[in-house]
Formats: C-alpha cells, sequence, structure tokens
C-alpha cells in the first residue's frame, strides 16, 4: 500500500508540473495560435526526472484540448472551461480555496476578467519583479500577425500628473524628424494607406512602431543631400498682372485685323490719319481692299459705343477700330481711295494691251507683203486643186496659212511651205521678210479685247457711283477726292476711246479679211498670225539646214571622188612599172 501510495503521488506531482507549464503556454495560444502554442511546448516540455522530451502524442492532445478552449470561448466567452480534459484535475484543486498562497490569489484577482481557464489561476507563478527604477512594466513583445490592425489606437491620458500605471496609456510616440534645411526632392511612387495596411505587405508585419526598425542619420542626410543656397537675386518690382484685354470683335476677324495693322509699322493714330488725308504711299489697292472687308459692323460698332472702360484696356484691334470712327465718313474716304488707286493700275495694265491690239490690226491692214504672199498660196492651191471642187478660188480664209505644213511632199521632211519658201528664195526675196511685218501681231496673241473691255466698264460704272456719292458727302470731302475722282474718270474715258477705235479697226479687219464683222475674234487672227509666224521662221531654218547638208554631201562626194581617181592613177602606174621590168 505505501508503495502504491508513493506512485500515486509521484504521478500527481508530475501532472502538476505539466498543468503549471502549459497554462503560460494556453494564455500564449490564445495570441499565437495552436500551431505556434505547440512548437513552443515541443520545444519547452522536458520530463524533470528522466531528461526526456515529452511525447508528441501528449502534445498533440494539449493541442486537441487548447483548440477546443479557444473555439468554446469565441462562442461563449462567459462559459466555463473548467469541464475539459485537461483541466480536470484543476477543478478538484479549485474545490480548496485555503490550499491558495497569497502570491497567487493576488494573480487571479488580475486575471478575473479574462475567461480562459480559470480553474489553472492558482497554479500561476508570480509575475517578476519590476528592474529598479522602472515604473511601468514593458509592454509585451509585439508578435507578427497577431494584433489586428483595424483595432483602435487606444486613447491618450487627459491627466498630466497620471504615471500610466492604471490607465493603459504608454509613452507618446517620437515626433517625426523634419529637416532644418532645404532638402532635394527623391522623386518616388507613393503606396497608398490602404495599400500598405494590408496583413500581406510587408509595411503591415513591421510596424513603423518596432524597436527593430534603425533610424538614419538626419545630421548627415541634411549635409549631403541639402540644396546649396542661391545668391540672393535682385529684388524686382512686383509684377503686375496683364488683365484680359476687352473686345467686342470675333476672334478671328480680331486676328486677320492685328495682322492686317502690323504690316504698316506704325501706330493707329498713324493709320487713321493717312485715311483721313487720303494718302495713298502707304495704303496699295491690295491693302484697301482688304481694309474694306475688315471695316466693324454694326453691332461692333454698338459695342465699342456703348464701352465705358478706358482705351488702354481695349484690345489693339478695338482700339483701331475707335480711332477710325473718329473719321468723319470713313468708309467713303477709303472707297475713294480705293478707286482711284484700282483705275490707276487698271489703266496701267490696259493700256499697253490696247495699244497692241490696235498695231496688231494697223499692221495686218497695211502690211503689203500679207496679200503678196497669199496671192502666191492662191495660185499653188488652184494648181493643187484643179479639177477638183476646191479648185478655182477666188481666195481664202486667213487660218489656210496653217494648213501649209500638213501637205507633204514626196520627199521625206518636206511640206508645202517648205517648198514655197525655196521659190520664195529664189525669186521673191523680199517676202522672206514677212515675219517681222508680223512680229508686232505675235505680241498681241494671248490678249483677249471682250475681257479687257467689261474690266474697264466695271470700273468706270463704280467711278460714277463714287462721283454721286461725293456730290452728296460734306465739302471737306469733295475738296479732298473729288480731283482724283475726276482724273480717274476722264483716264477710263480715254480708255473707253482706245477701244472705240480698236472696234473700228476690228470691223476694218473683218471686211479686209473677208470674215463677219460680228463673228470675228481678234484673238483667234492674232494666235492664227503668230502661228503661222513661228512656222515660217522654222520652214526657213529647215531649208537652210537641208541646204547646209546637201553641200556637204556634195563636198565630201566630190573628195570621194577625187579620191578613187587618185587611187586609180597610181595602180595603173604601178602596173605599168611592173610591165616594164
Amino acid at each position: 500500500m505505501q508503495v502504491f501510495a508513493k506512485e500515486k503521488f509521484c504521478q500527481s506531482s508530475k501532472q502538476n508540473q505539466v498543468l503549471s507549464q502549459q497554462v503560460p503556454l494556453l494564455n500564449l495560444s490564445r495570441k499565437m495560435g495552436p500551431g505556434q502554442a505547440t512548437e513552443n511546448l515541443l520545444s519547452s516540455m522536458q520530463c524533470p526526472n528522466h531528461h526526456k522530451t515529452v511525447s508528441r502524442r501528449s502534445v498533440q492532445k494539449v493541442n486537441k484540448s487548447i483548440q477546443a478552449d479557444m473555439d468554446l470561448e469565441e462562442e461563449n466567452p462567459s462559459a466555463d472551461l473548467s469541464l475539459s480534459p485537461t483541466t480536470a484535475l484543476s477543478g478538484k484543486l479549485e474545490q480548496s480555496p485555503g490550499n491558495r498562497s497569497p502570491s497567487q490569489q493576488s494573480v487571479s484577482s488580475s486575471s478575473q476578467g479574462q475567461s480562459a481557464m480559470p480553474a489553472l489561476v492558482p497554479l500561476l507563478p508570480a509575475p517578476p519583479p519590476l528592474p529598479p527604477g522602472c515604473k511601468m512594466p514593458p509592454p509585451p513583445f509585439p508578435v507578427p500577425g497577431i494584433n489586428d490592425p483595424s483595432l483602435p489606437p487606444p486613447q491618450p491620458c487627459s491627466n498630466p500628473e497620471c504615471s500610466h500605471l492604471t490607465c493603459g496609456y504608454g509613452a507618446q510616440p517620437h515626433p517625426k524628424k523634419t529637416p532644418t534645411l532645404r532638402m532635394k526632392v527623391f522623386h518616388w511612387q507613393k503606396l497608398p494607406s490602404d495599400v500598405v495596411r494590408q496583413s500581406s505587405s510587408m509595411w503591415a508585419v513591421m510596424p513603423s512602431s518596432s524597436k527593430e526598425l534603425v533610424e538614419p542619420d538626419y545630421a548627415s542626410l541634411e549635409l549631403l543631400f541639402s540644396v546649396p543656397p542661391t545668391a540672393p537675386k535682385e529684388k524686382m518690382g512686383p509684377k503686375i498682372k496683364k488683365t484680359k484685354e476687352i473686345t467686342f470683335i470675333g476672334p478671328k476677324k480680331s486676328l486677320l485685323l492685328s495682322i492686317f495693322l502690323k504690316q504698316f509699322k506704325c501706330s493707329n493714330e498713324e493709320i487713321a490719319a493717312m485715311i483721313q488725308k487720303g494718302d495713298r504711299s502707304k495704303l496699295d489697292a491690295e491693302i484697301l481692299r482688304q481694309l474694306l472687308k475688315l471695316l466693324p459692323d454694326d453691332h461692333e460698332l454698338n459695342g465699342l459705343k456703348s464701352c465705358k472702360e478706358e482705351k488702354s484696356e481695349l484690345a489693339n484691334a478695338d482700339q483701331f477700330y475707335l480711332h477710325l470712327l473718329e473719321v468723319p465718313s470713313y468708309q467713303l474716304r477709303i472707297e475713294c481711295m480705293l478707286i482711284c488707286e484700282e483705275t490707276k493700275v487698271l489703266l496701267e495694265c490696259l493700256w499697253p494691251k490696247a495699244q497692241a491690239i490696235r498695231t496688231a490690226c494697223e499692221t495686218l491692214l497695211t502690211s503689203q507683203r500679207l496679200p503678196l504672199f497669199c496671192q502666191l498660196i492662191l495660185k499653188v492651191g488652184n494648181f493643187l486643186n484643179y479639177g477638183h471642187h476646191t479648185g478655182d478660188a477666188g481666195g481664202f480664209k486667213i487660218s489656210a496659212l496653217l494648213r501649209l505644213t500638213e501637205t507633204k511632199a514626196n520627199q521625206s521632211h518636206i511640206t508645202l511651205l517648205h517648198h514655197i519658201l525655196e521659190e520664195v528664195e529664189k525669186k521673191h526675196t523680199d517676202l522672206l521678210q514677212l515675219p517681222r511685218d508680223l512680229d508686232f501681231v505675235s505680241k498681241a496673241a494671248g490678249i483677249h479685247f471682250d475681257v479687257m473691255r467689261a474690266e474697264a466698264g466695271a470700273n468706270l460704272k463704280k467711278l460714277l457711283e463714287i462721283k454721286e456719292h461725293l456730290f452728296l458727302s460734306t465739302d471737306d470731302l469733295k475738296i479732298q477726292h473729288a480731283k482724283s475722282v475726276q482724273d480717274s474718270l476722264d483716264a477710263s474715258k480715254d480708255l473707253q476711246k482706245e477701244f472705240a477705235t480698236i472696234e473700228k479697226k476690228k470691223e476694218e479687219l473683218a471686211d479686209y479679211l473677208c470674215e463677219d464683222r460680228k463673228k470675228l475674234s481678234l484673238e483667234d487672227v492674232f494666235n492664227t498670225m503668230k502661228t503661222f509666224r513661228d512656222l515660217f521662221l522654222k520652214a526657213l531654218q529647215e531649208n537652210q539646214e537641208r541646204k547646209e547638208q546637201a553641200a556637204k554631201s556634195e563636198k565630201r562626194k566630190k573628195q570621194l571622188k577625187g579620191e578613187d581617181a587618185k587611187r586609180l592613177k597610181g595602180e595603173y602606174g604601178k602596173s605599168s612599172t611592173f610591165n616594164k621590168n
């Protein structure tokens, strides 16, 4: 019996030792989880008598009991977990409260708020004494993955005299270091806070409050990466922000008008003064034509007249319009300047053309070589057309001169014109000067007489309208532009007289060439004579080249004939000498 009692006592003491070691592990497992608690249990639990590790089977049983307690605690935190197999022995010990030591009672009183295994509390060892000079216990070592990041931080203590031993609020975090100098910028891509707080992020595994983090040397950073001071710049006056210009003109028209005004390289006042004085030294016809297109409309004028702001606040185009409004009857002044300038340009262009047409008509009417050459062509044509319905002609239209090159001879590259010119060169050399008579006619080719008359007539109509407007305008405007408009009218009327003379010459030429007066076109006649003149000259040159080629060929034949004669003579001489020998 005594031996049996001793073995029973030994087993109970071993169980108490195991349970005393399991209690802190149970508390830790609530924080760490069953997996980590198992590893710590395997590494720390050994039998003190036999120096052997506890078998894995017992450890698995403890792990399962811990997991069961944690599950029950999650389902019902207030439930009593003393019915688990692990705490069966401690439940019996709890019935005798007199067995508790004072230190165990103090520990149990401090852990009443916790619901994890109240039967094992008497077996917990006493906490170690605080080190000297420490007023509060050190915070627990942070375990990765245990603390929930979603829990709010503890509220700061409002009592300044509190030692933070009872309120549970630890020491304040260290304030962030800030540079004292201006530092260089480190460009990076900043991560949002919701990303770095994820449990799988490296920023959540190692929080910024961990003691293992290394603090940088802020002094050396300021020394190496601060922006070097620059020399102070001279203080300039305060920049005056340019206020937005006020405009009553559309953006497109304002842009065109601004470009138009820049070509003068003078102020708006000077441009308005030139318009008022009628000075056309810098205002040619093209510029005045553009200016008429850019004159202000009625709504723009109304906006400018109702404008109460200063002129300096308006856009440049609007300021030009304001200066233009100060000129009385500015549009009529511009129209007078334009019509006078256009008349001047038009007359300079049309007068030489009109004179060229008149001279060409007179040349055709007065030339003596042209009818002689045409009589020669008539004789040749009647000879060729003998017995044909086109034969025995009394004359031909002038366009038939172009058909001379279409009639080919039996020899290559020889036409009827080539043959006639060869005959002329032999018997009537004076007719070879016919292209000289047609020189003025060829210069008038390409000039459209009807277009000239239409342009001159439209310009004359504008002049008459401007004259009527001037008659109804003010006296100063009459004095300024009446003379120039009248001079333009007189020059235009002189051009109309020249056109009338050309019209008479045209009728005479139609009768001379046996053409219909109404259907005759001077452009067609001049183009025909120009083409005939070019063909005449080309045929003369080709006849001359053919003669030179024939002369060279004849000369070459003579040379070959002479060489053959010399060769024959030499052969005969050799043969005679050979016979003598």
